[in-house]
């Protein structure tokens, strides 16, 4: 292949899309995929099995292609079989969907062997030529013109406190994909730390008869539910600063559903983030972050009805509490509680501990290997705010001379602090339209075609937070 070579490490949704669009948009590019877990096209939360597992988002909002908004829906058509509650079809079943573009990209009749997948953990990579040499497990390496960062999620933060003798334990799980393989059997009292989606996705999986799970966050609040039917926008304009933007919403939701209202701020969402100085955006993750992602992230509804009826039966039940510290018993778990509006903090006995905080966004506290290469090697720099890693508004990484790097990209949870909602599936998307484009872009312009920390590199770019 004698055209240009992307690299996108990370094979979840946010990287089989990037890699999609770029085979869409250019006849010549070849694409190398890298995957670490060897499962290609499906993150964590598209490898379920579990039929309870409900995507967040309705059927007709999940196409792969914004271009084309009935994709998914005129693919489930085909299926023999698949299942959908209120609108809302499987994890699993959208995994399928997701493999299947996968294969249709693999045919070598579609795109000509344009792309390939390779299994293994990208741990460093170099300047090499005019582009860049990635190493592979410590053992191989690969080359290509443009790498783009599409690793998705960072694992979650380690609670305050933690006991180093809970780490690798089965007692704690750092991991709540692994929960359902690596929980004790005998564990029916389990402290679950988050109260996010991911606290009712493990929940769910792992409900069982006399199993009891405690929810411990700061807040202390579920997620909501999405309504019956999908409700019409207001279109109403939001302008302001967060504080403003609060105050706009709650008068609208006088007049109206607030699930409509949610949505119509989180369609202006970018252009208010990048409206916002550093200090709004830091009043905003400190004072409101909370309240709206317990609106913005919701539950399918047949996931609400579960969720409702655990709490009625005292299967879950929902804390506000700081967790203070987390050490090894012999019979379990101790947690140090410091429950809301009190000032005493209380210890509870639990089998395990489950940690459905959500991912962190802070790169200097994450145990992957590149990330830490790339801080090490002033490749990249981490974002204000702990929001991923810092980047150009066309999504170039920016290296430890606030220079951006010419070739190379970052999309999805690394880049939260461009776009704030860089999560969701129809967020997601357009970003990686954005993304391959600007890749295809770059791959056009000779006198850039080199990372921006070589001779010729580009222009100093100034990160802004406005």
């Amino acid at each position: 292949m004698s055209g240009p070579v992307v690299a996108v490490i990370g094979a979840g949704f946010s990287g089989l899309l990037t890699t999609l669009n770029l085979l869409r948009m250019s006849p010549d590019v070849a694409v190398q995929l890298i995957e670490r877990r060897g499962v290609f096209g499906l993150g964590p939360a598209y490898a379920t099995g579990n039929p309870k597992h409900l995507l967040n988002v309705r059927l007709s909002n999940m196409s792969a292609f914004p271009d084309k908004p009935h994709h998914l829906a005129d693919w489930m058509a085909e299926q023999p079989a698949w299942f959908a509650r209120d609108d809302f079809i499987t994890r699993g079943d959208y995994g399928r969907y997701l493999a299947h573009l996968l294969d249709e990209a693999l045919r070598p009749d579609r795109d000509g062997g344009r792309l390939s997948l390779i299994r293994g953990e990208a741990s460093a990579i170099r300047p090499h030529g005019d582009g860049w040499k990635i190493m592979l497990d410590g053992r191989s390496s690969t080359v290509a013109d443009v790498v783009v960062l599409a690793q998705g999620n960072l694992s979650p933060a380690a609670p305050s406190g933690l006991d180093p003798a809970l780490t690798g334990s089965s007692r704690y799980l750092g991991d709540p994909w692994r929960a359902l393989d690596a929980l004790p059997p005998a564990a029916n009292d389990i402290l679950l730390i988050g109260a996010s989606l991911t606290m009712v996705d493990a929940a769910i999986a792992l409900r069982r008869p006399g199993r009891r799970f405690t929810a411990v966050s700061r807040h202390g609040l579920l997620p909501r539910s999405h309504g019956s039917t999908i409700m019409p926008s207001q279109k109403r304009t939001y302008v302001g600063g967060p504080s403003e933007i609060f105050r706009q919403a709650r008068l609208a939701t006088r007049e109206g559903d607030w699930r409509a209202v949610i949505d119509d701020v989180r369609h202006s969402a970018r252009s208010l983030w990048s409206s916002w100085s550093l200090p709004e955006r830091s009043r905003f993750l400190r004072h409101l972050r909370a309240l709206w992602d317990n609106h913005r992230h919701r539950l399918a509804p047949g996931v609400a009805r579960e969720v409702t009826a655990m709490l009625a039966s005292e299967e879950l039940e929902i804390t506000a509490a700081r967790i203070t510290a987390l050490c090894a018993r012999d019979d379990g778990v101790e947690a140090i509680l410091q429950y809301r509006g009190d000032p005493q903090p209380r210890a509870r006995r639990f089998d395990a501990a489950i940690n459905c905080s959500g991912p962190t966004g802070d790169v200097a506290q994450s145990t992957d290997p590149l990330l830490k290469d790339l801080l090490k090697q002033g490749l990249a720099v981490p974002a204000a705010l702990g929001l991923g890693l810092a980047a150009d508004p066309r999504g170039r990484l920016i290296d430890g001379r606030m220079l951006a790097h010419s070739h190379l990209f970052a999309i999805g949870p690394l880049t939260r602090s461009l776009f704030w909602e860089a999560t969701a599936v129809p967020d997601l998307r357009e970003h990686a339209v954005a993304i391959a484009r600007s890749v295809i872009e770059t791959l056009q312009q000779p006198d850039e075609y080199r990372p921006a920390f070589q001779a010729n590199a580009t222009k100093p770019v100034t990160v802004e937070y406005r």
